[in-house]
């Protein structure tokens, strides 16, 4: 794994800071990087629906798209806590990245994410943890029997 990226960092602990987040009272921001080293932040939107909500990881990743159109993540960073604790760049500086997983994305990001890696299972994904530890780990590893466009005879991006 490369050394995550201060940028992305704050870019996805400022996408939380705007979280709305009034029911579940838990706070998310995504940050994804393109292919392109651009930086796209999204934060979880919730609404009374419950089904109708926006998931941080979602947001990011159509805001990349939005913005480039359809291309490959290398990487993404997930920050979770509940909505009344700090978290902050300083927080994760000095923190050891490992790789034991407790907790992740639900499965309706992973399948997102998936879809914009191009078939490429070492795209990696940081999550940063209110206790200040920062986990790192791939698709491949989170969702190890994907299924996505290539199953289906698409290719809206290159083919790793």
């Amino acid at each position: 794994m490369l050394k995550i990226d201060k940028n992305l960092i704050n870019a996805a602990l400022h996408a939380r800071n705007n979280a709305q987040s009034p029911y579940s009272k838990y706070s998310v921001g995504a940050a994804v990087q393109s292919k392109s080293g651009a930086i796209y932040a999204g934060c979880n939107v919730e609404r009374c629906s419950y089904t109708q909500t926006t998931h941080a990881e979602q947001n990011a990743i159509d805001n990349m798209i939005a913005a480039e159109g359809s291309v490959k993540i290398e990487r993404i960073v997930i920050v979770a806590a509940p909505a009344d604790v700090r978290c902050a760049l300083s927080d994760f500086e000095n923190s050891i990245i490992n790789t034991i997983m407790t907790g992740g994305c639900c499965g309706h990001c992973l399948q997102i994410i998936w879809e914009n890696c191009y078939n490429d299972t070492a795209v990696e994904i940081y999550f940063l943890r209110q206790d200040a530890t920062i986990t790192a780990t791939t698709i491949g590893t989170l969702l190890p029997y994907p299924f996505g466009p290539s199953d289906l005879g698409i290719y809206y991006g290159e083919i790793i």
